[in-house]
């Protein structure tokens, strides 16, 4: 039996944040992974996102002229998923050198508890003085639908095309089903996107979720909501989704996308007393402990009590961070109210902060300006029109930033100062006279500010 003063099961987001920080100050760490490298962080945020940057890049080279000759067209999928897997191939490289450079023991193996500081990885066992559960998610599956990955995929399976096909279906409208939906269409295909909720994105404000809907409309993807599944079956080459009220919709691939579910099935954590709620989150306090005090949750396997905590690779990442100092004695606080997020639809939305909606739950009345792309300069120079910028601040007398909102072209640009803004609780007043680049799309911030305080007209 091998010892370590921290073991850490998964190698995913938080698992590789937690080792390589726990390295650096001194601590002997083992990281036991069985799946894939970096997990969710490199082989599904990473895949999807180097899709959605072709997908973009290719409706800017067809807005030129660019592509003209149906043969581009047939060989795209292959040529994107070759660009995917040589950044694939050099960020796992590159992540392996840190491991290197910080002494970080590498446990190949799907770990499970076999005491309260025992692990087990296939057979090979590592005593740990403390330990961090960083196991992530895998897709949910709709019951009774037979997976093949790839007629009938989950979001695993489809960063990975590498035929063309025409048609597609998406069952799910959130933030996976939305991004897929649109970088399908964008390369081209054919996209039926189908949900149970009344509106798409139904955690952001309905001002999003109405021109989200009116831009899929305009580019063809069949939006249908209230929609039930029956059941998803492959026949005579084709896939057949069966909806509750009888209708049939037939296409060439589909993509299930309704949610993510905790891997901590397979870890044995009964057996050591770690609680799990009914869905099989592990249940962390403040300090993100489990019910057994040196046994850690982060990231997508862990739940804690507030609604900022969020399945995203940069939660997971601090979370990772949080343990290891709380592990090292440190003080933590791990309820942000600025956590910078990007949805990679097209148009992008981005945000930090609460939303509207969140807002006004929590401080009632509230100021708020949405500034239209349309007026900002630079995205007149992009001809790129569709979207706003919204700023949300505390009522008259309270001049705290509570939240951003941004819809349009490369609206992410803006989102990491607004971040530190509400983080140092820089009030929204400090926008009014400081100094933006110009022409830029964080200018859109401070025109919002200015529209706030009366400056600048609605």
């Amino acid at each position: 039996m091998s010892r370590c003063d921290l073991a850490i099961l998964g190698g995913g987001p938080g698992g590789m944040a937690a080792a390589l920080s726990g390295a650096t100050r001194g601590l002997d760490v083992v990281l036991i992974d069985g799946g894939s490298f970096l997990g969710y962080g490199l082989h599904g945020a990473y895949k999807s996102k180097a899709l959605w940057e072709a997908a973009k890049d290719w409706i800017s080279a067809e807005r030129l002229d660019w592509v003209c000759i149906p043969e581009a067209q047939e060989a795209l999928f292959d040529k994107i998923h070759a660009r995917v897997q040589t950044g694939m191939a050099d960020l796992t490289r590159m992540y392996l050198q840190y491991m290197n450079l910080k002494k970080v023991r590498f446990l190949r193996g799907f770990a499970a508890f076999a005491g309260p500081h025992t692990i087990d990885a296939d057979g090979q066992q590592i005593e740990a003085d403390s330990i961090i559960i960083a196991t992530g998610s895998r897709p949910r599956l709709v019951e009774g639908v037979k997976l093949d990955g790839t007629m009938i995929m989950t979001s695993d399976n489809i960063v990975d095309v590498r035929e063309r096909f025409d048609s597609l279906v998406v069952i799910g409208a959130g933030v996976l089903g939305c991004e897929f939906s649109s970088i399908f269409s964008a390369l081209g295909v054919k996209v039926t996107l189908l949900d149970r909720a009344p509106r798409l994105l139904g955690n952001e404000d309905p001002d999003i979720s109405e021109l989200l809907s009116d831009i899929y409309r305009k580019n063809k993807v069949d939006v249908r909501r209230a929609a039930r599944v029956k059941s998803v079956k492959v026949a005579n080459g084709k896939v057949r989704t069966e909806l509750d009220d009888g209708c049939n919709i037939i296409t060439e691939r589909a993509l299930i996308s309704i949610g993510r579910v905790p891997c901590s099935d397979n870890l044995n954590l009964e057996s050591v007393g770690v609680e799990v709620d009914p869905w099989g989150f592990i249940t962390v306090n403040d300090n993100l402990q489990t019910s057994v005090p040196h046994i850690y949750a982060v990231g997508d396997v862990g739940q804690r009590n507030t609604p900022l905590d969020l399945a995203l690779v940069q939660v997971a990442e601090a979370e990772g961070r949080m343990a290891v100092k709380h592990i090292c004695g440190e003080t933590i606080d791990i309820h942000p109210e600025h956590i910078p997020f990007i949805i990679f639809t097209m148009p992008m939305i981005a945000g930090a902060g609460l939303n509207e909606t969140q807002a006004r739950e929590r401080y009632g009345k509230i100021r708020v300006a949405n500034f239209s792309n349309f007026r900002n300069h630079r995205h007149r120079a992009m001809q790129s029109h569709e979207g706003f910028l919204k700023l949300i601040v505390g009522q008259q007398g309270d001049d705290r930033i509570l939240g951003v909102r941004a819809v349009g072209a490369q609206a992410d640009n803006v989102i990491g100062e607004v971040a530190i803004l509400i983080d140092k609780k820089v009030p929204y007043t400090y926008l009014l006279d400081c100094m933006h680049a110009h022409p830029s799309l964080a200018e859109s911030l401070q025109s919002a500010a200015r529209v706030i305080a009366g400056i600048l007209p609605p």
